[in-house]
């Protein structure tokens, strides 16, 4: 009895896998779900084969719920491998802005368009989430960390899903290893640059990244955005390590008087304190104009830096 019981149960599953198989998909449909989803044809079939041609929503749907739980088995299997690779982003909005670190494990990935988008994809909910938060009522920059839990993209999808998704589509272990968000000191503009130079225009991206809080109540000889990106790139390149004070100027004569053909009512000499050791944003020597202190170059162009942040890849948080 077992046995022909058996024997039929398994007559009636070869006979659906068979009607399954030969239940024939068209090519357009086909077509049509691999590009509303980007998934291989091979499983935009089966969908097909399950729902039909006229039920392309459920079809979706199956897929997406298919993949995640696939994303979700691939990123448990991986997550114990080392992320030494990524980038860092920057994403700015006039007083608000998001600073993500993406790790990966080799460097093939990280230079990948898929990496890439997914970056872009944090760092712009980051920053929209950024701009919900209260704004800076103090002369430094306002720093909030968020979980990536905490976070959606424009679908409503939550970010752990979105980056367990591309795990499993890229194959190796990634890992989110900072989501930090500012907001700008009253009367300053959030500005932001990376090195080497990668991402977009909104959300550039590399292995170092720097944000700067500018003010210039008036224009210089040269625009804003063009300032702050020559102080960001000193920032990535000098490595300050604090904000600082102001270069102080010192007018001398010393030394001066007793010299051969000196003139006693000549302008007294400026000589600029600069030290090629110093660790202070504004007492250093400007990088395009070493003459200069920052602070000197920033007030020439009518403009100041209440604050600053720099950010290496793999460094501390």
């Amino acid at each position: 009895m077992f046995a022909r019981s058996t024997f039929i149960r398994l007559l009636s599953t070869t006979g659906r896998s068979l009607a399954e198989a030969e239940k024939k998909v068209s090519k357009e449909a086909l077509m049509t779900l691999r590009k509303r989803t980007g998934y291989s044809y091979v499983n935009c079939r089966k969908a097909l084969v399950k729902f039909g041609e006229n039920d392309m929503d459920n079809a979706v749907k199956w897929l997406k719920e298919a993949a995640a739980k696939e994303g979700w088995a691939k990123a448990a299997k991986l997550g114990t491998r080392v992320t030494s690779n990524g980038l860092v982003s920057v994403a700015t909005d006039k007083s608000s802005a998001a600073v993500v670190e993406l790790s990966c494990e080799t460097d093939f990935v990280a230079r990948s368009g898929a990496f890439k988008d997914l970056l872009t994809n944090i760092s712009t909910s980051a920053l929209t989430k950024a701009k919900s938060q209260s704004s800076s009522s103090g002369s430094k920059l306002q720093e909030f960390s968020f979980e990536l839990g905490d976070l959606t993209d424009n679908d409503g999808k939550n970010m752990r899903e979105v980056l367990s998704l591309a795990i499993g589509k890229l194959g190796e272990n990634m890992a989110v290893k900072r989501v930090k968000a500012y907001q700008a000191p009253n009367g300053t503009t959030l500005f932001g640059a990376s090195h080497p130079k990668d991402g977009t225009d909104e959300v550039p991206m590399g292995r170092f990244i720097s944000l700067i809080a500018l003010n210039q109540p008036t224009p210089g000889t040269i625009s804003s955005q063009q300032l702050a990106g020559q102080i960001c790139q000193h920032i990535i390149g000098m490595s300050p390590e604090t904000l600082g004070e102001a270069t102080e100027t010192v007018k001398s004569q010393d030394g001066l008087s007793s010299q051969e053909g000196h003139d006693p009512d000549a302008d007294p000499v400026v000589v600029t304190n600069i030290d090629d050791s110093e660790t202070a944003l504004l007492r250093q020597a400007f990088m395009l104009n070493p003459s200069q202190s920052v602070h000197e170059y920033l007030k020439s162009h009518n403009a100041n830096v209440l604050d600053f942040v720099r950010v290496e890849l793999g460094s501390e948080q």
